[in-house]
Parts: structure tokens; C-alpha cells; sequence
């Protein structure tokens, strides 16, 4: 949908995960103010509004009169070559370096069309299993041990400013903590590519080939040329991520929010990805730490084991669930129509939420603990409700 970065989930991971420690510190200390129902309800709410507006995601309109000035957009770059020696020649390069097989499936059917139409006209591509990726597991090992390594650090040195009581300084320096990782994690995301080895090219003759078919554009590709006897012509496919209305439920949405804040202030998709990573590490932190605090206060201290082993069963399930509903949903409708029922589901648990008594709770909890212990009610010491 929004053609990003493979290198981009790498950063939104560590941008998740580098948010969340601070924001655990940070409603951590509002559930001592307002209370644990009103950080972890709070949480909830974030997180559906960040799912409402992701699912409004989209890549910018492509400039096709001004091809040349949004050339590093385009999926197919051929761009016009004159050397000292021999002919001159278009080279292809592609969007994020992932070559043409790394775009165009050997055999996938969605893309016959295109195949048709180009490939003949493209460089010979080569689909051997020796060059047919440029990860590897040894490559994906590391990268997870940076990360591991990276957010261990993080959250030791703000435990440890947490630790010292500096009041605002030590928020500073945790904000400064957390802006480290951050560049870390951007650093990690420009290392993460791929790079193409050979010098793909073409004939001016194949590049007219490939402009006479322009007019096919029953694929979801973008090809432009820079230079030489085709410059600034371009095309872009009716299915390409550009074209946001291709007919969904919610794509209107998604036009929306794309000709009324992603193009006005110029936020393409991989700010989008990164205002993505920011909020759901606000949420994420904070509820998965207050739900626990919640749930500590309305389950007996004799059943503790019981009642979070509970607790672990029902997270697992509501994952299987909402995997379940957004691969329903995305199947049936598209991607956004199921961003906005994972949504749905969150809401209806911020309502039950709101409908939970915690000093009900505690009492219940208090009283069978009474009886599991064989105590008086006088005894008993009810805990105030947060």
C-alpha cells in the first residue's frame, strides 16, 4: 500500500521500542496522580486514534508533468548515459536498489500484464538463486543482536536516570537518551540496503520501445526517464500506491487525508512510518505496563499464578483474534478497512474498561484472600482503589 523501505520496518521497530521505555516511566507517573484505570483507558484511546489515522497512510500524488524532479520516486529510473567511449545508453536504476527482480515476480500473475508490455524492452533480468536476494541469515542475526544490544543499553541508562531523582533535568536526559537511539536507529535503517552490482542498461531504441507502451497501464509499476531522446516521460500504473481511490471501502478516507495534510505539510511515507513508530511506542509502552498494574489489583494475592497465567492465555488469544479479523478483513477488503477493525476491537475494550469497578475489585480480591487464608474480616485491610 504505501511502498515503503524494507529498511524502514527495521527503524520502526527500534523506534517502538525506544519510545515505549520512556513512556512506561512517564504513565507510570500518571497512574500515581490520576490513577491506573485513567493511564491504561488513556493508552487505549492513543492507540485507536493512531490506527484511525494510519489507516489514512498514503504515498504522495507522483509528479508526472515534472517527472525529472520526483525521479527517486519512481520504481523503474533510466537515466541517460553518454561515455567517452561507445554508444550512448539509458541505465536502470530502481527504487531503494532492489533491482528489477527485486520489483517484477518471475511468474506471479499480477504482474503479466507489465511483463508483457516492458520486459522484453528491460535488461535481461536474472532470477538465479544466487542473486535473488542480497540478505542473509547471518545478516538478519546480527541485526537483531544490535537491536537487542541497543535497547538493553537505552532502558539500563533511563532506569538508571530514573534512579538518581533529578526531577526535570533527568527527564532531559532521558529525552536525550531516547534521541540517541533514535539516530542509532536511523543509522541501523541507511545500513540496511541493498546494492545492485551490475550495470543494468538499454538501447535508445529499446527505451522507445518501452515508451510506445505507456499507454498499457494495467500494473502497479512507475517507469520515468531522465535525459536523452525521452526525457521526462513517464508513466504511472492504475494500481501503483500513488493512486490511492482504486476502489476500496475507506480509500476516499485515504485521499482525504493525503490532500489535506500529507501534501500540505509535505509528509511523505517514511515520516509517515516514523510518526507510526513514535505514537504506538507512546501506547504501547503504556498499556502493556498499566493493563498488568490493573489487573495486580483485582486478582487475590493466594492466586496470583492462577489469575496471570490467565492473564498470559487471553493476550495470546486477542493476538490470534486480531490476526485472525485483519487477515479476514484484508482479504475481503483491503488493507485499510482492516487497519480500522483491529480499531474497532480496541475501542470495545477501552469501553468494557471503562466499565470495570476497581474498588468492587479489590474488595472481591481482598475477601478471597480472607477466605483462603482462614482470616476474621476484621483483618482484612482493603486496599484504596488508584
Amino acid at each position: 500500500v504505501l511502498r515503503l523501505n524494507p529498511a524502514m520496518n527495521i527503524f520502526l521497530l527500534l523506534t517502538v521500542n525506544i519510545v515505549a521505555i520512556p513512556m512506561t516511566l512517564l504513565f507510570g507517573k500518571l497512574a500515581n496522580v490520576k490513577g491506573t484505570k485513567f493511564a491504561l483507558m488513556l493508552s487505549l484511546l492513543i492507540y485507536s486514534a493512531v490506527a484511525v489515522v494510519a489507516a489514512g497512510f498514503s504515498p504522495l500524488e507522483m509528479e508526472r508533468e515534472n517527472a525529472v524532479d520526483d525521479v527517486e520516486r519512481y520504481d523503474f529510473q533510466f537515466t541517460w548515459v553518454e561515455p567517452a567511449e561507445g554508444d550512448p545508453y539509458y541505465q536502470l536504476d530502481t527504487l531503494y536498489d532492489r533491482g528489477y527482480e527485486g520489483w517484477i515476480g518471475e511468474s506471479s500473475e499480477g504482474d503479466d500484464a507489465f511483463r508483457t508490455a516492458f520486459e522484453s524492452n528491460f535488461p535481461t533480468p536474472d532470477y538465479s538463486v544466487e542473486d535473488a536476494g542480497a540478505s542473509t541469515l547471518g545478516a538478519g542475526i546480527l541485526v537483531c543482536l544490535f537491536i537487542l544490544i541497543l535497547l538493553g543499553l537505552l532502558g539500563g541508562a533511563m532506569v538508571y536516570i530514573q534512579g538518581m531523582e533529578l526531577g526535570f533535568k533527568g527527564a532531559l536526559l532521558i529525552m536525550l537518551v531516547v534521541l540517541i537511539g533514535l539516530v542509532g536507529a536511523s543509522m541501523l535503517a541507511g545500513e540496511a540496503t541493498s546494492e545492485e552490482e551490475d550495470v543494468k542498461k538499454i538501447t535508445a531504441a529499446n527505451a522507445a520501445a518501452i515508451v510506445s507502451e505507456f499507454d498499457m497501464r494495467e500494473h502497479r509499476f512507475s517507469i520515468v526517464f531522465v535525459g536523452g531522446p525521452e526525457d521526462g516521460l513517464a508513466t504511472v500504473g492504475d494500481t501503483h500506491p500513488s493512486v490511492v481511490d482504486q476502489g476500496g471501502p475507506v480509500d476516499g478516507y485515504a485521499t482525504f487525508m493525503r490532500d489535506n495534510l500529507w501534501s500540505p505539510l509535505g509528509i511523505g511515507v517514511s515520516m509517515q512510518w516514523i510518526i507510526l513508530g513514535l505514537f504506538v511506542g507512546i501506547a504501547m509502552g503504556a498499556a502493556g505496563a498499566q493493563a498488568r498494574s490493573m489487573f495486580s489489583m483485582l486478582i487475590p494475592e493466594t492466586r496470583t499464578s492462577e489469575f496471570f497465567g490467565f492473564f498470559g492465555f487471553l493476550g495470546k488469544s486477542a493476538a490470534m483474534i486480531g490476526t485472525f479479523l485483519y487477515g479476514i478483513a484484508s482479504s475481503t477488503f483491503d488493507s485499510r478497512v482492516a487497519i480500522l477493525t483491529i480499531t474497532i476491537v480496541i475501542l470495545a475494550g477501552t469501553y468494557l474498561t471503562s466499565r470495570v469497578d476497581l474498588e468492587e475489585g479489590i474488595r472481591v480480591a481482598a475477601e478471597e484472600d480472607r477466605i483462603a487464608r482462614g482470616e476474621a474480616p476484621s483483618q482484612v485491610a482493603i486496599k484504596p482503589a488508584e
